[in-house]
């Protein structure tokens, strides 16, 4: 097979590469195809001509070879250049890109407008949140201010008006800490144009305020109660003390009465009349009565109270008798001894201990005993022994005293022991109860 650095198809006359196989433009197969020496051929027919120039060279005729059949065959597709395929490649990087920001564009508008509704409900809400905290504070506020006006008239209450004054002490620094929290609400407005970061801060600023606040009104709230407390106490308290001041006074007055009863008594004493027993139904004596002698005794009867009291017959009656009809008093001049029955009204409903508390808050009681309605109180003074007796009832307070002297009381002792037990009232179980 001859060998072609480059050379023609004998087919179709393209020319072909050297090392062809087949020609690229109709298909015939180039290594079965000789090629004739193109060169050789030339050259023999220039020396030709040149010998003479009438001899014409016969051409020798083609070696035999198959008929070819020139079947055109499908025409390949160049190859696309570099070029080529970079701008078709560039086109499908444009069409996909126009896709894909396509895409973009879609889903960023659909996710826009989703967070965009999704942002304007979270923006209503705060707006909500905020005017409804801001709206709780205020309110909270005004229902708080009636307490607080009421808490400082209580303020300027004196330690003289309450019976602890650190209740005053602890409602002004409640009070205190009250007005520096209610008048700090600058700031706290839920402007249409902020935003949710903003109006959440308020929210929480006016929540946490409200807590505050509502703790230092409860706060404000518990000292008013403790004052009205205390304030009250201290009422009762006063009150206390007016009753048992009166109560003293009426005690002193009494006392002095009946010592001025005494003394009048004593410089009485001369003018002792004899007993009475001598008439046989007894005799009225300045609207008392006093009875026949029994078993050594005679009975007197009061006529203004009703009280009564059996009185050994060797005790004169002291006259004149009181103004007041409150009773009599009888006296041994030999034994120098003085029994005094009288009454007066219960005004304050005294009980027995309160009288047992008032002897002993006057006298030197060495002995003291109370029984139901009865009291009984003894004491020793300048030289004499005193010894009361009385009945404690709702409408009088019936009274059997004895006196005298120290050096006389072991004939004296039995006397008192004796008449004492005898008081006795209407209108107390005192008298039955001995």
């Amino acid at each position: 097979m001859v060998q072609r650095e480059w050379g023609s198809c004998p087919n179709c006359g393209m020319n072909v590469a050297a090392d062809a196989a087949i020609c690229p433009n109709c298909g015939m197969p180039l290594e079965t195809a000789p090629m004739p020496d193109q060169t050789r051929v030339a050259t023999g027919m220039m020396s030709a001509m040149d010998e003479t120039a009438t001899f014409v060279p016969s051409v020798p005729p083609a070696p035999s070879a198959p008929p070819v059949v020139n079947v055109p065959a499908p025409a390949p597709q160049p190859e696309p250049s570099h070029d080529d395929r970079h701008a078709h490649g560039a086109g499908k990087a444009v069409i996909i890109t126009a896709i894909v920001a396509a895409v973009v564009i879609v889903i960023g508008a659909v996710g826009g407008f989703i967070w965009n509704r999704r942002h304007q409900s979270e923006l209503t809400q705060a707006r909500e949140s905020c005017t409804a905290a801001v709206q709780e504070l205020e309110d909270q506020y005004a229902a708080a201010q009636q307490e607080v006006d009421e808490a400082q008239q209580l303020e300027t209450l004196s330690a003289d008006d309450v019976a602890d004054e650190d209740t005053v002490t602890e409602l002004k620094g409640a009070i205190d800490r009250y007005r520096k929290l209610s008048g700090d609400k600058n700031g706290l407005t839920c402007a249409t144009d902020a935003h949710k970061d903003v109006l959440d801060y308020v929210t929480q600023q006016a929540r946490s305020r409200a807590d505050a606040q509502r703790k230092d009104a409860q706060a404000v709230a518990q000292a008013v109660e403790a004052v009205k407390a205390s304030r009250k106490a201290q009422q009762k308290a006063d009150e206390q003390a007016a009753d048992a001041a009166a109560e003293e006074k009426r005690q002193q007055e009494q006392q002095a009465a009946e010592e001025e009863a005494r003394k009048a008594q004593r410089t009485n004493d001369d003018q002792e009349s004899t007993n009475s027993s001598a008439r046989a139904n007894g005799e009225n004596i300045d609207g008392d009565w006093l009875s026949y002698p029994k078993g050594g005794k005679r009975e007197y009867i009061n006529a203004r109270y009703g009280f009564s009291a059996q009185i050994p017959e060797d005790f004169a009656i002291v006259t004149p008798a009181p103004d007041n009809g409150a009773g009599r008093t009888f006296v041994n001049k030999d034994l120098d001894m003085r029994i005094t029955v009288s009454a007066m009204h219960n005004v304050l409903d005294t009980t027995p201990q309160q009288q047992l508390a008032m002897y002993k808050n006057n006298y030197d009681v060495s002995y003291s005993l109370i029984k139901g309605d009865v009291m009984i109180a003894t004491w020793a003074q300048d030289g004499d022994v005193h010894y009361v007796r009385e009945i404690i009832g709702e409408k009088a307070i019936s009274t059997i005293e004895f006196t005298y002297p120290e050096t006389n009381h072991a004939s004296c002792d039995s006397i008192l022991e004796e008449t004492s037990p005898t008081l006795s009232a209407p209108y107390t179980h005192g008298g039955a109860d001995r």
